[in-house]
């Protein structure tokens, strides 16, 4: 059982006797030594120490959740990685097949052809000098044809390509912020289950400090000393 202990402190010299004033009144000791003896029949039995641990609930949340973002990471990295050998064949071939196009261009070069060929036929001079020519301009404005569809497909492979390449960065950084995004949650994750188990093992200091503060906080230990005419 603990009691309330009165200190008292003597004073030298003259004067009446030191007087020891009690700060908490009479009645409220008896309550304040219930606190004390409770507080003391506690620590004993550990029950001061009691923290809560991880429950059901919080389990299945930490593993589902960890699993969970780890693989959704992956399929994130899978998509991507796929994503990045698109864009490296792109911007290494860039371009588009002109063979439909250049297949187009002769078959209207031939139709030309045997329109001329039935013009001047008709006319009797099938073979002429004339049709020659007209022939030579009809070839020269079908090569003209081809040079622009080969220009036009540089130009878009290039677009293409630039288009590409910076597409490949931004693929890069993407993968990186999706790493540090996982990163940065199973971090959390972890830091609260950290919390929760060194919660677990400062049980020992929590009981010592609720007892302590019980005990040493308890007021009907406070006194003072009055005395007269001395120092």
């Amino acid at each position: 059982m603990i009691r309330c202990k009165v200190l008292s402190k003597k004073y030298k010299g003259g004067g009446s006797a030191p007087t020891t004033i009690q700060s908490v009144p009479d009645w409220a000791v008896p309550y304040l030594q219930n606190v004390g003896n409770q507080a003391e029949d506690l620590y004993g039995q550990g029950q001061l120490g009691q923290v809560a641990g991880v429950n059901p609930i919080l389990q299945a949340l930490y593993g589902s959740s960890t699993q969970a973002i780890a693989d959704k990471t992956n399929q994130g990295f899978d998509a991507l990685d796929a994503q990045q050998g698109r864009l490296a064949e792109a911007a290494t071939s860039g371009g588009y097949d002109t063979g439909a196009l250049k297949d187009k261009a002769i078959l209207e070069a031939q139709q030309r052809t045997a329109g001329l060929g039935k013009e001047y036929g008709a006319s009797g001079t099938l073979g002429s000098g004339q049709q020659q020519v007209k022939q030579g301009v009809q070839n020269a404005a079908t090569a003209a044809q081809f040079a622009d569809i080969d220009a036009k497909a540089a130009q878009q492979t290039f677009v293409n390509k630039m288009t590409a390449e910076g597409a490949i960065g931004s693929n890069v950084s993407g993968q990186s912020n999706l790493a540090s995004g996982a990163a940065q949650a199973l971090s959390q994750i972890g830091s609260s289950g950290r919390t929760i188990e060194q919660e677990g093992l400062d049980s020992g200091w929590q009981a010592l400090q609720r007892y302590a503060s019980t005990i040493y906080g308890n007021t009907a230990r406070q006194s003072a000393v009055a005395g007269a005419g001395g120092k």
